[in-house]
C-alpha cells in the first residue's frame, strides 16, 4: 500500500460537476410552484417544510411525514409537488416556509422541530446533511433573517486562537460535504477532496496554532464551534463564507459547485445570518415574492 503523493494530473484532483440546465419556464413546474406559493395555512407550511427534509426514496421518513400531515387536505399532492422541485429550488423553498412559521406560536414551531428529528432518524441513518439542515431549521424557526451586505471587509487573520480553532472545527464538519460529499481525490484512496479543502481553508493559521485534525469532532463539538462563529463580528461572517466558497471553487471543475456542497454552504450562511457569495447564490432559484 503506497503512501506516496499522487501523480495524477491536476484535472483528476477536481470535483467534476455537470452543467446544470435552467428550468425557468418549465411547464411541468408552473402549476406545482404556483400551488406552493398559494399556501396560506400554517399546517401546510409545517408539512411543506418537513417534506423538503425527507430523504429521497426513504419510505420510513415518508411514513413519518404522512402521519404528521394526516389532517392536511390534499397532503399527498403537496408532497408530490415538492418532490418535483429540482435540487436548486428546494433549499430556497425550505427557507421560505420555515421563515413563514417563525412568527407563529412557539408550540407549533417546537412540533416541527420534534417531527423533523423523528423523521430524520426514522430509517436509522442520520447524515451530516440531515444534521446541518435540522440545525438550520431550528435557527430559521427562531426568527433568523439574513443581514444586508456590508461594503467593508475584514481579514480572518485577526481572529484570536480560540475563535480560529472554532472556525477549524466547524470547517472540519463542513469538509465532509464540501466541495463534494467525501469524494476521493486520487486512485490510491488515501487523499480526500474534503481534506484538501480543509487544508486550504485553515492555511492562514498553520503557523500560528495547532490546527485540529479534520476527523474526531462529533456533532456536539461542531455545534459548540458554530455558536462561537455566530458571535463573531458581523463583517467577518461573509468573509468566512467567501473563504469556504473560494476553496471549493478551486477544487471544482466547472462553473457551479456540487449540489450538496452548494446546499451546505448556503445553510452555513443561513446559520451565520449572512449572505452567500453572489456566484453561489446564482446556483439557486429563489422563491418569487407574492405579487400585488
Amino acid at each position: 500500500m503506497s503512501l506516496s503523493p499522487s501523480t495524477l494530473p491536476r484535472s483528476a484532483h477536481l470535483v467534476h460537476v455537470r452543467p446544470s440546465r435552467s428550468d425557468k419556464g418549465d411547464p411541468a413546474l408552473r402549476e406545482p410552484v404556483a400551488r406552493l406559493a398559494a399556501l396560506q395555512d400554517p399546517l401546510a407550511w409545517q408539512c411543506a417544510t418537513l417534506a423538503l427534509m425527507v430523504t429521497s426514496r426513504s419510505q420510513h421518513e415518508r411514513l413519518v411525514w404522512v402521519e404528521f400531515a394526516r389532517d392536511l387536505p390534499d397532503a399527498l399532492r403537496l408532497f408530490d409537488d415538492i418532490a418535483l422541485l429540482p435540487t436548486h429550488r428546494r433549499l430556497p423553498w425550505f427557507e421560505h416556509f420555515a421563515r413563514r412559521l417563525a412568527p407563529g406560536p412557539v408550540a407549533a414551531r417546537q412540533e416541527v422541530v420534534i417531527a423533523a428529528r423523528r423523521m430524520m432518524t426514522a430509517d436509522g441513518m442520520v447524515t451530516r446533511m440531515d444534521q446541518l439542515r435540522w440545525v438550520a431549521l431550528r435557527h430559521l424557526l427562531a426568527g433568523s433573517a439574513v443581514s444586508p451586505p456590508e461594503a467593508a471587509r475584514d481579514d480572518l487573520d485577526v481572529l484570536d486562537a480560540e475563535l480560529a480553532h472554532c472556525v477549524c472545527v466547524f470547517s472540519a464538519f463542513l469538509s465532509h460535504l464540501v466541495p463534494a460529499p467525501d469524494l476521493t481525490l486520487d486512485l490510491s484512496g488515501h487523499q480526500l477532496v474534503g481534506q484538501t479543502w480543509y487544508d486550504i481553508v485553515t492555511a492562514p493559521w498553520h503557523d500560528r496554532l495547532t490546527v485540529p485534525l479534520r476527523s474526531g469532532h462529533d456533532i456536539d463539538a461542531s455545534l459548540r464551534a458554530l455558536r462561537a462563529l455566530q458571535a463573531m463580528p458581523w463583517l467577518l461572517r461573509p468573509v468566512l463564507v467567501r473563504r469556504w466558497y473560494d476553496a471549493a471553487r478551486e477544487l471544482t471543475d466547472g462553473q457551479a459547485l456540487h449540489a450538496e456542497a452548494a446546499d451546505a454552504l448556503r445553510l452555513a450562511g443561513t446559520l451565520l445570518d449572512c449572505p452567500v457569495p453572489p456566484e453561489l447564490g446564482r446556483q439557486f432559484v429563489e422563491v418569487e415574492p407574492p405579487r400585488g
